[in-house]
Order: C-alpha cells, then structure tokens, then sequence
C-alpha cells in the first residue's frame, strides 16, 4: 500500500492541485496524499456556502479511503464563519468519522506559533476583502498583522496560473514596508510558494511560512510523523 507511513487526506476547496505537487516536492516516498475536489470556482461567499455543505461529505469518503489525518482546505470558509469555527467543525467531524480531522487555517495559526510569529506581514493573491477577514482572524488568534495585501484575484483558477516566484515579489515588497515583523506568512496552497522558501529566510534573517507548508507540517504533527525535511523553509525542519 502507497502511503505506509502517512496518509493525508485533503478536502480541497478547488482543485487542490498546487498542494498536491508541493506534497510531493517535500515529501518522501512513504507518505501519500487523497485529494478531493471541491467547489470553489470564484472565491465568492456563495462558493464558499456550497463547499462548506460538502465538507462531511468528503470527510466522510477521505476518511473511508484509510488516511490517518485529513485537513480541511480552504481558509476563506473559516474567515468567513469566524474565529473558533475551525476547531469546533474539526471537532465535530473528527468525533463522527473517529480520526483526527484539522482545518488548514489551524495548521496555520499553528505554524505561526511554532515559529515564534507575533507581528506578521501577509502575502496573498486575493482580493482586499478576504484579506481583511484574514486580517480579522489572525487578530483574534492573537497575532499583530503589520501589512497584508494580495493580487485581487476572484477566479480561483488564476491563482494556479500566476508566475512561479509572484509569492516572493510580494511577500519580499510587503517586508520592506514593515521590517519590524517577526516573520512573513504567505497564504493560500494554490499557488507555487515552497521554492522560494529557504531563500526569503535567508535573505530576511527570520522565518517564513507558507499555507502549503502549514498544511502538511501540522498533518504530520498530528499523525506524529517525524521526518528530516530540508531545503523547504524553518518550519518544515521542525519535523525532525
């Protein structure tokens, strides 16, 4: 069986199909990852209300599918619901389906903490008013958000198209605005992020965390997976 060590499910809000490739860019064989796909063509609330229908759904099939854990994808949908709403769906889910279920925007929130993040600036490449309930979330989590801006994209399917270093020119300009941060967090898996990585850290002396990344690092944290990952960022290399 493909996946011996770990098997990650993914309720994917879209396509899913950057985290799928970022996976397995960092990981090793003997871990796997079962992808849905979702619902989610415009990054609109009424997209948001028809994926959030489907989430036990697909919990309920990923879960039938023997993973060990499995995340809930798409931030947006808990930004949107509020700060607490991802850990009492996670909750919910895990205590139906009998294995430990975490939304994506914990792994998030997590990671930061890992790291030692307080004030934050945050790349994305969505528009300003889910930027703002990002803003709003992270505020309520506990950290200070000194910049966030995107690249004002609704169609989720141009997120995947955007070039392949477009996360480090924004992440790398939104810094130099507020050098003061303790560290960047660049948001949302559909779009390439991990490359880059290892050499904004380097360049800003202070650690740099992706959705990509938090995503899969908390998964493994909760599956208690210990694994030596390098070349893909601080926080990756905590596994070991």
């Amino acid at each position: 069986m493909y996946g011996w060590r770990a098997r990650v499910g993914h309720v994917a809000p879209s396509r899913g199909d950057v985290l799928v490739y970022e996976f397995y860019r960092m990981l090793p064989a003997g871990f796997m990852l079962l992808n849905t796909t979702g619902t989610i063509r415009q990054l609109v609330d009424t997209d948001f209300d028809k994926q959030l229908k489907r989430i036990e759904e697909a919990t309920l099939d990923l879960a039938e599918n023997n993973c060990d854990v499995i995340i809930i994808g798409g931030s947006p949908l808990f930004t949107k619901l509020g700060y607490g709403s991802d850990i009492e769906i996670s909750r919910r889910l895990s205590e139906k389906v009998g294995i430990p279920v975490v939304a994506g925007i914990t792994g998030e929130m997590e990671a930061l903490k890992k790291l030692g993040i307080k004030k934050v600036v945050v790349a994305t490449p969505h528009e300003e008013e889910l930027n703002q309930r990002m803003k709003k979330f992270l505020e309520a989590s506990g950290f200070e958000v000194l910049k966030i801006e995107g690249y004002g994209i609704r169609k989720n399917s141009q997120i995947s198209d955007l070039p392949e270093h477009a996360s480090y020119k924004i992440a790398k300009k939104l810094y130099e605005k507020a050098p003061d941060a303790d560290g960047i967090f660049v948001r949302c898996p559909r779009w390439p992020t991990i490359g880059d990585v290892a050499l904004l850290e380097s360049e800003i002396g202070k650690p740099v965390i992706t959705s990509c990344q938090s995503y899969i690092w908390y998964a493994l944290e909760v599956a208690h997976v210990k694994e030596k990952i390098t070349g893909y960022g601080r926080l990756m290399e905590t596994l070991a």
